[in-house]
């Protein structure tokens, strides 16, 4: 394992530790559930089955992410779904955006990872059926990170947080609140007060500088 991963999944770690600690003392109502301890895949890009070692699944009122049942071992792997003439080469889906949704229901846009180069990125579901219908022309996707320990080290965990949800639901929606003045989004809430993200920096919640767009073509 290379240093900058390491320590990458180290900082995973000691926020994991931190928020289920905040949590525990504040009660926001956030989803941190425990690893499922998934065996090590060599097929899948480097960090998976590490960062999936961590936990299985985080979430609050925006989002969740989950370890996709596929990486559980390499049988399950072996096993996967793949999608014929899938223009983005079947990805695996590791997160979904669930705003507005029921708490029981994980639905809305999936967050994707490129099986091939271990990118984390977003495609609008019309998007993708366009293109798979039209493979001739292209659409755009926005890219999180290059691999999936970056992402939630900083996307999930960390301080461009704000620029996930401003890419996915909308910049207003970073700063939402409700009666009581508090961030209507409860993962938000838990990442402020562990200190580990603001939504201070309005700018950049809307220029989203860490988010790429990308046109592709299948």
């Amino acid at each position: 394992m290379d240093e900058v991963r390491r320590q990458g999944l180290e900082r995973i770690r000691s926020k994991l530790e931190l928020i289920t600690r905040v949590e525990a003392e504040h009660g926001f109502g956030v989803i941190i559930e425990g690893t499922t301890n998934p065996e090590p895949v060599p097929e899948l890009p480097q960090g998976v089955s590490e960062v999936f070692g961590l936990f299985s699944r985080l979430g609050a009122d925006h989002f969740r992410f989950f370890q996709p049942d596929e990486i559980q071992d390499a049988a399950a792997w072996a096993a996967r779904e793949i999608v014929p003439h899938c223009p983005l080469g079947t990805p695996l889906t590791i997160g979904c955006e669930r705003h507005r949704a029921p708490r029981d229901i994980e639905c809305g846009s999936g967050i994707w990872l490129d099986v091939d180069d271990g990118d984390v990125y977003y495609c609008d579901i019309d998007d993708y059926i366009h293109l798979y219908k039209h493979p001739d022309e292209t659409i755009d996707v926005l890219v999180f990170a290059d691999d999936i320990v970056t992402f939630f080290d900083r996307f999930v965990l960390g301080p461009a947080y704000p620029q996930l949800v401003a890419a996915m639901i909308g910049p207003g929606s970073v700063t939402e609140r409700d009666r009581r003045g508090r961030y209507r989004d409860t993962w938000l809430r838990l990442l402020v007060e562990s200190g580990l993200a603001t939504a201070d920096d309005r700018e950049a919640i809307w220029a989203m500088p860490d988010v790429t767009r990308l046109t592709l073509s299948d």
